[in-house]
């Protein structure tokens, strides 16, 4: 997505990065392909509710519907159970700004952005909530109709290492679920 200010505090600000679902972390990559259930179907993602947090991993984000006996909870229960509490989010979301504490102003202006010029439209409340996001692609200048979607279709896991600057993340291995 292109929203960013001209300027930012800290070069750490507004990464580019494939938006996604973080599932668990470690720093051993064996524990995480262990903990990986064999023959995980495909999971459906529907978003929830635009959200700011205050934390870096947690700037500008998608909340996603996961209740108790859904696909996504399931999996999130299962890596608690195999990688501990602390290495699941709190809660399920679809990141999609990663924001620095030096510029963490940014990030209602930036969830404002969103809204204001339509790349995230939000209607009910609760568990009812819908999100749609409007997707354009970014490279191209010539006006163009969105593709509003609101959700989707986790068809793979990706492991990736995370060390230093997020340009850097290495993608290790990808992991395709079972259609």
């Amino acid at each position: 997505m292109k929203i960013k200010p001209q300027t930012t505090a800290s070069p750490s600000s507004f990464p580019r990065f494939h938006p996604h679902v973080t599932l668990a972390t470690s720093p051993d990559p064996a524990a995480l392909r262990a903990a990986l259930p064999r023959d995980q179907p495909v999971i459906p993602v529907r978003f929830k509710a635009l959200e700011v947090g205050d934390k870096y991993f947690m700037s500008v984000f998608l909340a996603v519907h996961s209740p108790s006996d859904s696909p996504l909870e399931t999996l999130r229960e299962h890596l608690r159970a195999s990688l501990g509490a602390r290495a699941v989010p709190p809660l399920a979301h679809l990141s999609l700004y990663y924001i620095d504490d030096a510029d963490k102003e940014e990030r209602e202006r930036t969830a404002q952005a969103l809204k204001s010029q339509l790349r995230v439209l939000q209607g009910g409340r609760d568990d009812e909530s819908v999100v749609k996001i409007a997707c354009y692609y970014d490279d191209i200048e010539e006006e163009q109709d969105p593709e509003l979607i609101d959700g989707l279709e986790g068809e793979e896991i990706w492991l990736v290492k995370c060390d230093g600057p997020v340009p850097s993340w290495e993608v290790l291995e990808k992991f395709p679920l079972v259609q």
